[in-house]
């Protein structure tokens, strides 16, 4: 099974992109959307969370703008929140790759936006980074949470660099043009990676 990286800087235009390989057929594991599961009431995140900050979270939920107040304010807080989050995403993760070989599936996506961050590209038969202009990332941050420009570029700055992602990635989609020319080069690499599979795996295995 090919095992496909989807990575990418804020406001690069990823969960687009995801959504068409979606839409391809193509499963996709969401992490931000785990994490968003796994820190909502219930959650497996929450009362570790409330062990840490237990100033955020008030039965049984977690107040996340003070959360993500606090994580800005102290890096400690940061890594702190890391240190939960991070296992148990990996665990979900884990758990979505062996359902995808249960089911036999010759080609799945893992979107995570700290891709190379964390190491996951070691997971990954191939990585797939998204990209767009600079000016075009600090028009899509600013209007997505209401931030000045500075506010915006600040973010960028501590996020890897898009250069390096594209360095590193085996494709790189560029989402600065029309949603057309995003699908265009998502059905181009689809094939690439059908083709891909079937060196791999022999026709009879990849659909």
């Amino acid at each position: 099974m090919l095992v496909v990286g989807l990575t990418g800087g804020m406001g690069m235009g990823k969960t687009t992109i995801a959504h068409m390989f979606r839409r391809a057929g193509i499963p996709v594991f969401d992490a931000d959307a785990c994490v968003h599961v796994l820190q909502s009431p219930g959650g497996e995140a929450v009362p570790l969370i409330a062990r840490l900050f237990p100033d955020v979270v008030e039965k049984g939920i977690i107040n996340r703008s003070l959360l993500r107040e606090k994580v800005r304010k102290t890096p400690k807080a940061l890594y702190d929140l890391e240190q939960v989050i991070h296992p148990l995403v990996k665990k979900e993760r884990q758990r979505f790759i062996r359902q995808m070989r249960r089911r036999h599936v010759s080609l799945c996506m893992l979107d995570i936006p700290l891709l190379y961050e964390v190491g996951i590209e070691k997971e990954c038969s191939v990585v797939i980074t998204v990209s767009a202009p600079p000016s075009l990332q600090r028009q899509r941050i600013m209007k997505r949470r209401s931030m000045t420009a500075a506010q915006a570029e600040k973010l960028i700055q501590r996020q890897m660099p898009d250069f390096e992602r594209r360095r590193r990635a085996n494709f790189t989609i560029f989402t600065g043009l029309s949603l057309w020319n995003s699908l265009r080069q998502v059905r181009k690499i689809i094939t690439a990676l059908r083709a891909e599979g079937e060196r791999r795996y022999g026709t009879h295995r990849f659909v």
